[in-house]
């Protein structure tokens, strides 16, 4: 009964706490979409995302509660885009939880770096053939440099993110940004190993 009613107000929590992170303003990105559901795999994939004025295509390597990210950014020029992520599941919690970090960076024309932190809140739904991950990401992040005077500067993060394992080892990651800081849409396709 007590871990019913712990289900019952963590997720209504979650998705209220999602909807007010849509108030801050970035002039442009750093981070492109976070592809991290709670449940932790090994998997190498290829991404795509758009934002106002930023298209990304990058690569993501995990391994375990480790991963690593490379690409390109088209944000006011062409930038290379490097980071490093963690995912740690909380064992604890009713529901799939995962406590989140990476950091990332912008390297071209000018510079950008940001880290960030949260937590990964969602539920692994099993069927024939295909398992489904909806989640929610709601993070805080530090970030300096494109529209910032040289100083680290606290925006609110948040993706609503769909994981769909099929039984062929392919994954299809899609991913909604909820505030203005994040890329509106992102698409991408993993193999698991």
């Amino acid at each position: 009964m007590r871990n019913a009613v712990k289900k019952t107000w963590i997720l209504p929590a979650a998705l209220a706490g999602a909807l007010t992170i849509g108030v801050g303003a970035a002039d442009a990105q750093v981070f492109t979409p976070s592809y991290q559901a709670p449940v932790v795999m090994n998997d190498l994939g290829i991404y795509l995302s758009d934002g106002p004025g930023d298209m990304a295509l990058e690569g993501i390597y995990r391994s375990g509660p480790m991963g690593l990210r490379i690409g390109f950014v088209d944000a006011v020029d062409d930038l290379l885009s490097l980071g490093g992520e963690v995912r740690v599941p909380l064992e604890s919690a009713p529901i799939d939880v995962a406590f989140t970090a990476a950091a990332q960076g912008l390297i071209g024309d000018f510079d950008a770096i940001g880290v960030q932190g949260g937590l990964s809140i969602g539920e692994r739904f099993v069927n024939p053939g295909v398992a489904l991950t909806p989640y929610i990401h709601p993070r805080i992040a530090l970030i300096d440099g494109i529209a910032t005077d040289d100083d680290f500067e606290a925006e609110l993060l948040g993706d609503l993110g769909l994981d769909a394992e099929f039984s062929s080892n392919l994954i299809l990651r899609l991913s909604i940004g909820l505030s203005d800081n994040t890329p509106d849409v992102g698409i991408g396709l993993a193999w698991r190993r």
